[in-house]
């Protein structure tokens, strides 16, 4: 009797070890199953800039299936975001980018804009103003973003600027831009601080882009201003490559169709290895 309630007491820790070790097989698989799931998500934005739009798919699908099965919002919106970005780019399917536009915002967690700030530049562009307007309203709400120091007043701005531009106010939408660049470069150096002049970083690459593009558009009036365009432009293309990179997003931001456009330039007189967009729609 006293050997088997010795036997009992000293079977204790074993079991505590076992759950310890059972809980940290757990733990290593689902980090595994997570750097899975980001590779394969880094392996369809590679394929995305390629223009291997079915490879990049399935890239993404695996990502969007790892993330389901991983209870991971982050990488399943960005998944999504980056299918809603080749539907859109590379199949000209613009009914199903909408879908997938939708459903990245609806995934993507508490205070990630990424989405929401893609689907407003493309329902911009697709001349749905009045979406545009009611998402970015709506997704803001209550941050007082318009005079504030912080990330999200820089995307909040762009995606205004996004909106003005597409309404044909380029008067506006220089300025809202302007205004953007103020803060990224206080953000970069510091509320209070002398803004950085002629300066590249992860905090005003997309708003320079948007700036140059502003400038460049024969459609912006007033805020054409072709040399100041082409300056900033040799600007951008002639970052470092992390410069666009936020580091305090998980992902970066989408924007593949201003990406390969940057490609493109990129490749100079040499043959570049991003292949046009096709002629006719491929739903």
């Amino acid at each position: 009797m006293s050997l088997h309630r010795n036997r009992h007491f000293t079977s204790a820790p074993v079991y505590a070890a076992l759950a310890l070790v059972v809980l940290l097989s757990l733990t290593t698989a689902e980090a595994q199953s997570r750097e899975d799931g980001e590779a394969a998500w880094a392996r369809g934005l590679e394929l995305a800039l390629l223009g291997q739009a079915d490879s990049s798919l399935a890239a993404y699908r695996r990502a969007l299936a790892i993330a389901r099965t991983t209870r991971d919002p982050g990488l399943a919106s960005a998944a999504r975001l980056g299918m809603a970005d080749v539907f859109d780019v590379w199949r000209l399917c613009a009914d199903s980018a909408d879908v997938a536009y939708r459903e990245a915002t609806q995934l993507a967690e508490p205070g990630d804009y990424s989405a929401v700030d893609a689907y407003v530049r493309w329902l911009s562009a697709q001349g749905r103003i009045t979406d545009a307007r009611a998402l970015h309203r709506r997704a803001y709400a209550g941050l007082n973003v318009p005079r504030a120091i912080k990330h999200e007043t820089v995307t909040y701005l762009l995606g205004e600027a996004a909106m003005q531009r597409a309404s044909g106010n380029g008067g506006a939408a220089l300025s809202t831009l302007m205004n953007a660049r103020d803060v990224a470069d206080r953000l970069a150096t510091g509320d209070g601080a002398m803004p950085l002049a002629d300066s590249v970083h992860q905090y005003n690459y997309w708003v320079l882009h948007d700036l140059a593009e502003l400038r460049l558009d024969p459609k912006a009036g007033a805020a054409r201003n072709a040399a100041a365009g082409a300056a900033l432009r040799a600007m951008i293309d002639g970052a470092r490559e992390d410069a666009e990179r936020d580091s305090a997003q998980r992902f970066s931001t989408a924007r593949l169709r201003d990406r390969i456009a940057q490609l493109r330039r990129r490749c100079g007189t040499g043959e570049c290895t991003v292949p046009p967009p096709p002629s006719t729609p491929s739903c």
